[in-house]
């Protein structure tokens, strides 16, 4: 979800930054701000809300975002310092090939990602012409529509729209408070707060859904500090998911509470608010989910080296679009489940590679003479994802949180397994 959404963060990829193109860290926090100013955050916050009720969503939307606030702030540092991009950082840790596992793996999420995007797009859309110009644009309408214009966005306009993006995250930011300002004032917030969830889903299983959406972050985030001047700017630019991010899905969980409703655009039409949120949730979504698409074309590059780019880009578009069609966004809380499994070890892995086995030292003239696989860093993801899936399930369990299994697991046999390796 993250890959590549601004400019600072699609050169160098396989090179060290130059000092000379760093930047400081509120413009990075920005860029992260204004991801996260898009429908599927929205709609987290929604379900969650409506399942937990406020006060337990407001402790797991704030607790989720600083936990992995932390996380973030180990890995962009890890970024600052080796100004290498997350692609560059695993060959370290993961091998050659073994990094391919990885980034097929990463792609497939964001393809996930691009998919249940443009279906919600299209809601959104729909809703908004119902509403506007009275027209009843069937959703598959919506999808196909929404998915060309990613598409082409994607192949031709992306630099354009991307720094109108930045531009308008400020816009973005006050949407959002004033959605919270109108929803809060003109209702009761000891009722509100104190208002019990439906039982959609438990406090673990919400913690795992808020943890997927956002845990691409941590993996991603050297891609953007590594343009970070110092430390204290890698650092500055997480605050876009501390603050950022739970402003967004409580903005997206407070109305719903009060509607019932889920639907972003028909909570955003019963506040009154259609044109403006047409413009900067529409807006938003879409070029976030043109990054998601660049994203998942340029991993899937690395991984299919003999096809060109652009074909990537457009079979990616025709699979997406084909999920979002079948209804993909059903599934997106059991998506997300599923990545807060997969994803942590990934993190957990080269943060423990980075710090205590190679001690900050990562040198590109040895890049030749990295192996192939590593084999610690595979049979410490692979038993992270077994271990914590099996405890999804209650079979085994540390903590009753996959996110904490997976990420514990992983950092601690990679770290024993490379001592008996060595």
């Amino acid at each position: 979800m993250l890959k590549e959404e601004a400019q600072i963060a699609d050169d160098y990829s396989r090179t060290k930054v130059p000092e000379d193109k760093t930047v400081n860290g509120l413009r990075i926090a920005s860029i992260i701000i204004g991801i996260g100013v898009t429908l599927p955050v929205f709609f987290v916050g929604s379900e969650v809300t409506l399942a937990l009720g406020l006060q337990k969503a407001f402790w797991v939307f704030m607790g989720v975002c600083l936990i992995l606030s932390v996380l973030c702030s180990i890995t962009a540092i890890i970024g600052n310092r080796t100004r290498l991009s997350t692609y560059m950082l695993l060959h370290f840790s993961f091998g050659k090939k073994g990094t391919l596992l990885i980034n097929f793996l990463v792609a497939v999420t964001l393809l996930g990602w691009y998919a249940v995007t443009v279906e919600i797009f299209g809601q959104a859309l729909t809703d908004a012409f119902s509403q506007l110009l009275n027209i009843r644009l069937p959703i598959w309408i919506g999808i196909t529509l929404g998915s060309i214009l990613m598409t082409l966005t994607s192949i031709y306009g992306f630099r354009i729209i991307e720094r109108f993006s930045s531009i308008a995250v400020p816009f973005m930011l006050l949407f959002v408070v004033y959605v919270l300002y109108v929803t809060t004032s003109e209702n009761n917030m000891n009722l509100l707060w104190q208002m019990e969830g439906n039982g959609a889903m438990t406090s673990s299983q919400a913690i795992s859904a808020v943890v997927g959406m956002i845990i691409l972050t941590p993996v991603l985030m050297p891609d953007y500090s590594r343009f970070a001047r110092t430390d204290k700017d890698s650092i500055i630019s997480v605050l876009g998911l501390t603050v950022g991010f739970p402003l967004i899905l409580l903005a997206g969980g407070i109305p719903t509470l009060i509607t019932g409703e889920v639907d972003i655009m028909k909570i955003m039409i019963s506040l009154s608010l259609t044109l403006p949120a047409l413009f900067i949730l529409i807006f938003s979504t879409w070029t976030t989910n043109t990054a998601n698409l660049y994203s998942t074309q340029l991993t899937l590059s690395t991984v299919f080296v003999r096809t060109k780019d652009a074909k990537l880009g457009i079979w990616a578009s025709i699979v997406g679009t084909l999920l979002a069609l079948l209804g993909v966004a059903t599934y997106f809380i059991d998506f997300l489940n599923i990545s807060s499994i997969f994803i942590p070890p990934v993190s957990a892995i080269f943060i423990a590679d980075f710090f205590f086995v190679q001690k900050q030292n990562y040198d590109l003239a040895q890049f030749s003479q990295l192996p192939a696989f590593d084999a610690a860093a595979l049979i410490s993801w692979s038993v992270a994802c077994i271990v914590a899936y099996l405890g999804v399930y209650d079979f085994i369990t540390f903590t009753s949180i996959s996110f904490f299994d997976s990420f514990i697991i992983a950092f601690a046999l990679y770290l024993t397994l490379k001592k008996i390796f060595k």
